[in-house]
């Protein structure tokens, strides 16, 4: 009767649930005989917790799959160097977005892999794709791996680093060097099916005289982001172009280096961090609101170290764990553009909601029974259904 109570007041208040948003990311006080640990800040309640705790560790980069339902942390031993992003000894865990539940799955030399890195979960699927070097010798390329750390397999074969999904996970954004210089480094895309695990029809979007990284798509997959600079990185913009490489804009201009995990969030700000690399001081983290054109400030100290801010959208799917999972829903097709079928296997009435990624309400109507939803006038996307009377637990699809 507790559980079920509790159910209800979750449910009572959609948009109260749905305001809860998260930055993570990585910060040390300044003495380099500390180390870096993951952190998360509420920016509804601005309370800080602490996901990571280990003095033998630096921990430098903590991404949430897209759905919140994990957490992805890449470390690596202890040491006194200001650069702590250390591919070639490092780990990648995985844990609930709280910190509980952490497990390493991939160790340092897994699969006899000389470095990898930069792990992101698949939008919609149990996937996570990441930048492997298999030998000291050999190219860095683009792998993936199932949710587990198992079943490794090369997507790519020309060499990429610095990958990320598209909203729909049905193409990826990527970094490869194309000439002898570190300003030959620009941005590609391809097509990505998720059925065969292979990418196609890969198209360089820049042929620039910058030094391009960390690429990734805005929330509504029509825009792309990245980091581009001279050679050493001393002077790094963020950069905007469409996903057929026009429309170039520098959103971010200063005499700082950003970049690092880059991303663009559901709230369409975008996340960066901003270090002078030329004395590694200066660590702060940053974000460009696209709404406004306005840089705004997220951590600045003159103590304190930051790096790889990341945001995330508490969605519905934050509290999946805690319902009752009760499987009385059909949903189908999916993916779909026009209709999605909703159907109670029970053959009974149901008021649902469907919400989009940022937690807004798109949709609301009464199953009875089963029913077609007309969905043609919703932006390309990934959604979820909700009931408010907790018959099954959240459902997703996507809307192409």
């Amino acid at each position: 009767m507790k559980l079920k109570f509790i159910i209800i007041i979750l449910f009572t208040n959609i948009s109260g649930l749905f305001a809860q948003e998260y930055i993570y990311y990585c910060s040390r006080p300044t003495p380099t005989n500390t180390t870096w640990q993951v952190y998360r800040k509420n920016l509804t309640t601005s309370l800080t917790q602490t996901i990571t705790n280990d003095p033998n560790y630096n921990y430098w980069r903590a991404e949430p799959s897209p759905d919140n339902s994990k957490l992805l942390i890449v470390r690596s031993p202890a040491n006194v160097s200001p650069d702590q992003e250390n591919y070639i000894d490092c780990d990648i865990l995985k844990c609930n977005p709280d910190g509980t539940g952490m497990q390493v799955i991939l160790a340092n030399n897994q699969y006899g892999w000389h470095g990898f890195g930069n792990p992101r979960v698949h939008p919609v699927g149990n996937r996570i794709l990441l930048l492997v070097q298999p030998t000291s010798t050999a190219q860095w390329n683009l792998f993936t791996v199932d949710m587990s750390g198992n079943n490794p397999q090369q997507i790519t074969t020309t060499g990429a680093i610095d990958a990320a999904w598209s909203p729909l996970g049905n193409k990826i954004v990527f970094v490869s060097l194309v000439g002898p210089s570190l300003l030959n480094l620009e941005i590609f895309k391809a097509n990505y099916n998720y059925a065969t695990n292979q990418v196609s029809n890969i198209v360089q979007l820049t042929n620039d005289t910058t030094r391009n990284h960390d690429p990734c798509f805005s929330p509504n997959g029509d825009k792309i982001a990245f980091c581009a600079g001279n050679a050493s990185l001393y002077d790094a913009n963020i950069v905007t172009i469409d996903t057929s490489g026009n429309n170039r804009t520098d959103v971010v201009d200063d005499n700082g280096t950003h970049g690092g995990n880059v991303n663009w969030g559901t709230n369409n700000k975008i996340y960066y961090h901003s270090i002078y690399v030329s004395t590694f001081t200066n660590f702060m983290a940053d974000d460009f609101n696209c709404n406004t054109n306005s840089v705004e400030s997220i951590f600045t100290s003159s103590s304190i170290h930051y790096l790889h801010p990341f945001y995330i959208n508490q969605t519905i799917t934050g509290i999946k764990d805690q319902l009752i999972d009760k499987n009385n829903i059909s949903i189908f097709p999916v993916p779909t553009s026009d209709f999605i079928k909703i159907k109670f296997n029970d053959g009974s009435n149901n008021t649902i909601s469907i919400v989009d990624i940022r937690g807004q309400l798109v949709i609301e109507k009464e199953i009875d029974g089963s029913d077609d939803i007309d969905i043609k006038k919703l932006e390309p996307g990934i959604y979820f259904i909700v009931s408010k009377t907790n018959e099954f637990s959240p459902q997703k699809f996507i809307k192409e």
